[in-house]
């Protein structure tokens, strides 16, 4: 395993510790966490990867994680991506007919593409998300991801464990490699990494309190600030009143959204007690990321109507997807259930080989 270049960390300063006193420390959690399990590409190394790349519009293919609960009907199980979007992710889709519709190059960099990205709209989100075929969670989805059907709030059990995620409990400071914590992640399989810490991950639901009724006048003023945040509302503040409900007559792009997931700042207690976990929708910061989700149902209707003809890589990654284990039998009932069954696919083209690769296990339309 070759060593990942990381970012210098930073740690908090203790009375009469000196820099490099620091900086050694740093090093040293760093190194730990890469022994843990990181690949020379940067992220963990699984046996369920197989050496499928994960890059382009399939790369999330390579490491969605299914949830399937047994009251779950096929298609409403969750698929969740095993890593957060990193900047080798974002830099591909940057590069992209969708990615320049939305100024993904405005992203910034910190220089090691197998770091988080942030700094991304909420818009610059969904846009990554529905080129990788998925779309952003709710925070219900992250909840049930993270707490994996339990009730307790971290994926590892109850207790805070500062080693087990990257959030300011840790110390470093800095984000790190997308599945440096092997410990802080759900035991038993290969599920999602840094569901807690390293950064906040975009979700799509709208903060309770945003349009909640007014009970006080402290509470009307809070809604009031809120409401005057949002440029297209702003004009109505010559009116000297803007009430709550009128954020509803806005696109549902500008409402804030809630972030989950705590980051290297920010302590685990925040995950019990959350605090400053809502952003506006075109706020930027450095500290927020996102991961992509998406339901069986969604991912094969997205699938099934790309009619244009399928790569190499993209058989590949169609046939290993399927494949994985416990994937076949959910996947395959969801797509029976479905209009797209008695459909005529185009021979070699992406639909015919997921529903080839669905009903007979071969990697070509026979």
């Amino acid at each position: 395993m070759q060593p990942v270049a990381m970012p210098q960390a930073t740690v908090p300063v203790t009375a009469g510790a000196a820099p490099h006193g620091r900086r050694a420390f740093a090093w040293l959690v760093t190194v730990a966490l890469l022994l843990a399990g990181c690949s020379a590409d940067g992220v963990a190394s699984t046996d369920s990867l197989e050496r499928v790349h994960r890059r382009g519009q399939f790369g999330s293919l390579r490491d969605f994680v299914l949830y399937a609960r047994p009251q779950d009907l096929p298609g409403t199980a969750l698929l969740v991506d095993r890593f957060e979007v990193t900047q080798d992710d974002w830099a591909a889709f940057a590069r992209t007919e969708q990615g320049v519709a939305v100024a993904a190059r405005s992203v910034g960099s910190r220089g090691n593409g197998a770091l988080p990205a942030s700094g991304m709209s909420l818009q610059q989100a969904r846009a990554f998300a529905r080129w990788r075929l998925g779309r952003l969670p709710t925070e219900s989805e992250w909840r049930r991801a993270t707490v994996a059907g339990g009730s307790s709030p971290f994926p590892w059990g109850v207790k805070e464990f500062a080693t087990h995620a990257n959030s300011g409990n840790l110390g470093l400071g800095e984000p790190t490699p997308v599945g440096s914590f092997e410990s802080g992640r759900r035991a038993g399989g290969s599920w999602p990494y840094d569901l807690i810490g390293n950064v906040r991950e975009w979700t799509e639901t709208v903060p309770g309190d945003w349009c909640a009724a007014v009970g006080s006048a402290s509470s009307f003023a809070a809604n009031r600030r809120r409401v005057l945040a949002i440029p297209a509302l702003s004009v109505w503040s010559t009116l000297r009143l803007v009430a709550p409900a009128m954020a509803a007559t806005v696109g549902p792009g500008q409402a804030p959204r809630r972030v989950v997931g705590v980051d290297f700042e920010t302590p685990l207690s925040d995950i019990a007690n959350p605090q400053d976990d809502s952003q506006m929708a075109d706020e930027r910061r450095s500290r927020t990321g996102m991961r992509v989700y998406t339901t069986v149902d969604e991912l094969l209707n997205r699938l099934l109507g790309m009619m244009q003809p399928a790569s190499a890589e993209e058989r590949l990654q169609l046939v290993r997807f399927v494949a994985r284990k416990g994937h076949r039998k959910v996947l395959t009932d969801a797509f029976l259930a479905s209009p797209r069954a008695e459909q005529m696919f185009p021979s070699r083209s992406i639909a015919a080989v997921l529903s080839t690769a669905l009903l007979t296990g071969s990697p070509e339309p026979k």
